[in-house]
């Protein structure tokens, strides 16, 4: 009889774990077969939203510019694609930007590198501020292949995750191979700054911190007045070494 019933439970707790792993799997399935550039109901009640569409040039502008740029600049199968040094330089598109400004927010995106990749996403960004023809400046969180840089070895403070020229990631934050969709998302709270690359936090710094200005002296930037230092401004996507590809791009204002 006690055999009976140890072969009873056995069976049902067989049962039950089997259906709670098949559950587990088809969340996972629904998670990961939602359309990319879509948001679901609990962000969009956490305060989230597209800050690109998928599918249009919408809400975007060229650097310098009143438009989109028409060239240098694709959307492919929802993938938000800068062509970079795929064109001449006298077709590239530059630099884009957002048209709305932006102050505290977290900024979440997805993006994919080619061999040598080398780009970036900045933010404290405004046209007051000019760089080259096409280039805008700004605090940037560094997209890079840290493997296959073409010139002096990445191992300081601008590898992929980094707060470029300024913080460098730790070791163990991870760029995805070539190819593979990374995971990128920035916080930017009052002076506090946070990047996080891949679920795995890359920055953390006060900008009003004597390190931070430390840091800001040796840096490229040093002697560029009013760098870094606006209170709102837009999010630029950079044209910037081989092809680049972005999407998810979301954006969740945080209000003090």
């Amino acid at each position: 009889m006690n055999n009976t019933r140890t072969y009873l439970f056995r069976v049902t707790m067989s049962i039950s774990m089997s259906f709670l792993l098949i559950s587990c799997f088809l969340q996972k399935e629904n998670s990961s077969s939602r359309a990319p550039n879509t948001i679901s109901k609990k962000e969009i009640k956490a305060g989230w939203t597209l800050l690109w569409d998928g599918k249009s040039f919408n809400g975007w502008r060229g650097i310098y510019k009143d438009d989109f740029p028409v060239q240098g600049w694709i959307i492919e199968n929802g993938e938000l694609i800068c062509l970079g040094n795929e064109m001449p330089d006298s077709l590239k598109g530059g630099d884009i930007i957002t048209i709305k400004k932006y102050g505290n927010f977290e900024l979440a995106c997805q993006f994919k590198i080619a061999d040598q990749g080398n780009s970036g996403i900045k933010y404290f960004v405004n046209e007051s501020l000019k760089a080259s023809p096409g280039h805008g400046l700004g605090l940037e969180y560094a997209i890079l292949d840290n493997e296959n840089w073409p010139y002096d070895k990445p191992d300081y403070n601008r590898t992929c995750g980094s707060l470029y020229d300024l913080v460098r990631a730790p070791q163990n934050v991870k760029v995805h191979p070539n190819g593979e969709w990374n995971e990128a998302l920035i916080i930017v709270d009052g002076n506090h700054i946070e990047h996080w690359l891949n679920g795995i936090k890359s920055v953390e710094i006060e900008k009003s911190s004597e390190r931070y200005y430390q840091l800001l002296s040796k840096s490229k930037y040093a002697n560029l007045k009013g760098w870094g230092e606006f209170q709102d401004s837009h999010i630029l996507l950079q044209d910037e070494g081989p092809r680049t590809s972005f999407r998810n791009i979301k954006i969740r204002e945080i209000k003090n």
